[in-house]
């Protein structure tokens, strides 16, 4: 009975968590429409430079209270860095795999990108989204479970299943909506390749304990993603 009661409290806080990341989502938009409102002419990419600072900071102060609060650790610090160092060139490998795939079959036409759009992808795109969903569900899922939440594969392999979770989240981010507006789009495309950089960076998160070691990988990432 204890176990179900465990395995509920884990799906209620899984849903949560997503409810929490939709809303949270769509605050920091009408946030960055005030704001777009008031200083115009900027391009897509600075408007977003704007808009992943906004959601930064609305999550990175008060994670911060709570960890002095609380004692709980969110990741902010980069001493262990190195030990994500292998599944960060898995996400290479990954990216470049589906470029590799995407020339293949749709063709390549040159390397077009803009300075303002290195710079959004490279320091803000995980700025942004690291912390909640990366920090908030590895750290809150494990703490709702009471221990470490993996599951054993044969006699040497665990699996990480607060890793694929919030890989799963990261990629439903990836669908495009906004409320009072119609119409969802996705491609499933991008959804699979989120899920996939969502595990590498969960994985780096889990190895590191660094958020800000998340971020750098997940700036270099999108870079490859945007100009490949």
């Amino acid at each position: 009975m204890k176990g179900k009661k465990r395995i509920v409290g884990l799906g209620a806080t899984t849903i949560g968590i997503l409810c929490f990341q939709i809303l949270y989502y769509q605050l920091t938009v009408i946030i960055l429409q005030g704001i777009a409102n008031r200083i115009t002419g900027l391009s897509n990419d600075c408007y977003l430079m704007i808009h992943h600072t906004v959601q930064f900071l609305l999550l990175f102060i008060p994670t911060i209270l709570i960890s002095k609060a609380l004692h709980i650790d969110f990741g902010y610090h980069i001493h262990q860095w190195k030990k994500g160092l292998g599944w960060f060139g898995a996400g290479v490998v990954i990216e470049l795999l589906v470029a590799l795939v995407i020339v293949i079959f749709y063709g390549f036409d040159g390397i077009s990108v803009g300075a303002d759009t290195i710079i959004f992808q490279l320091f803000f795109s995980g700025l942004g989204e690291e912390i909640p969903y990366r920090a908030l569900p590895l750290v809150i899922l494990p703490l709702v479970w009471g221990k470490e939440l993996t599951a054993q594969i044969g006699a040497k392999y665990e699996m990480d299943i607060d890793v694929l979770i919030s890989a799963v989240l990261f990629s439903i981010r990836h669908i495009s909506f906004q409320f009072g507006h119609s119409g969802i789009s996705y491609s499933w495309t991008q959804l699979i390749v989120a899920f996939l950089i969502g595990v590498v960076l969960g994985k780096m998160y889990k190895r590191t304990n660094s958020i800000w070691a998340c971020m750098i990988a997940h700036g270099i990432f999108n870079i490859i993603a945007v100009t490949l």
